[in-house]
């Protein structure tokens, strides 16, 4: 679990996908819960004393990808947002 934690820390040092002034409609929303909902499960998973260590390592990599689908998602909507 500290590995999640310490993931979780440098991703936030280096980016920050901040929500702050965008509009979000249904469909997005459900996107982003869908994300995060994921992820909580994964760090559930991870966390458990019968989770072997190549899936704990696959878990931090889906995790990883997880981040990067929202950030992608959350820069797209921004620049849609500005280009209104």
């Amino acid at each position: 679990m500290a590995d999640i934690a310490h993931t979780c820390h440098k991703a936030r040092e280096g980016y920050h996908s901040s929500l702050i002034g965008l509009e979000l409609d249904d469909t997005q929303t459900q996107m982003l819960l869908s994300i995060a909902r994921h992820h909580c499960k994964l760090g559930i998973e991870h966390g458990r004393t019968e989770t072997t260590p190549e899936r704990r390592r696959q878990i931090l990599e889906e995790i990883r990808s997880s981040r990067s689908l929202r950030d992608d998602l959350i820069a797209e909507w921004r620049k849609d947002a500005k280009s209104e």
